[in-house]
């Protein structure tokens, strides 16, 4: 199967991403500030550090320990799902239909309305795991995807030279610039693959294939890369130039509506 690689489908109206390839590091390394305080919604006592009663929730306080638990994602023998909260004031003042909401979240991954954000908790994160590789991110901010992104994509890729280099040396990948990361975000609203698998690296750039997904994935379409050319179309090269440190992208697509306006 080819693992070296990115899935991604956004939905900016919504705030939402869904994932695969993307990294609970890349995620908690990415985001804008780790939560103080998060919600098992997944009811994972076991690695709780607290438990409200009024919502009957365990929780995890303390930004280094919300921090280790994210980044153990898995390894808990459970599927992490957690959203972020300000204060117990906040937490202790849910109704009962809004606790309902929290647990229809956990049970089937979507929100009963249209997006999970609480006026009370002031949650500015969603993180819901899946069980086959694949991610549903909220963000009462869209643009918190922005950096994730940009870091998933450079471990990807030194992952993929380490990989095919013996004596590979590190390379400081310079950042990816910001027209750059919008237009693979615009690409993504209809779903996108880097496969950095199936990249070359000539005269000293990393040229990285993008594909476009015809339908939302919630099943691997890349178990060999003949199931993946056969299920996507490759529509785009993403190049990491390691003499020059400059990044480019080559899309033969049209955006029909900016990302900003969406």
């Amino acid at each position: 199967m080819l693992t070296n690689l990115i899935y991604l489908k956004v939905s900016p109206i919504d705030r939402f991403a869904i994932t695969w390839g993307i990294s609970a590091g890349d995620y908690i390394n990415g985001i804008s500030k780790i939560p103080q305080n998060i919600i098992m919604i997944n009811d994972d006592v076991d690695s709780s550090n607290s438990f409200n009663v009024h919502s009957n929730f365990p929780t995890i306080t303390g930004q280094s320990q919300v921090r280790d638990y994210v980044i153990r994602g898995y390894k808990t023998g459970r599927v992490p799902k957690w959203m972020d909260y300000k204060t117990k004031d906040g937490l202790d003042s849910l109704s009962d239909d809004e606790i309902a909401d929290l647990l229809y979240l956990a049970h089937m991954d979507v929100p009963r309305k249209r997006n999970p954000f609480s006026v009370k908790l002031g949650n500015e994160f969603v993180y819901l795991g899946g069980t086959n590789g694949f991610n549903r991110f909220y963000f009462r901010s869209f643009q918190e995807l922005n950096h994730i992104l940009e870091l998933s994509i450079k471990r990807h890729l030194r992952h993929q030279r380490n990989n095919k280099r013996i004596f590979a040396r590190p390379i400081q990948m310079k950042d990816i610039d910001p027209e750059i990361l919008h237009d693979l975000l615009h690409f993504s609203v209809e779903g996108m693959i880097i496969a950095f698998e199936l990249g070359q690296e000539v005269k000293r750039q990393v040229k990285m294939p993008l594909f476009r997904v015809a339908k939302t994935q919630t099943k691997v379409i890349w178990g060999s890369e003949g199931q993946l050319l056969a299920n996507a179309n490759q529509v785009g090269m993403l190049t990491y130039n390691t003499l020059s440190n400059k990044w480019s992208i080559d899309l033969k697509v049209k955006f029909e509506q900016d990302l900003n306006d969406l």
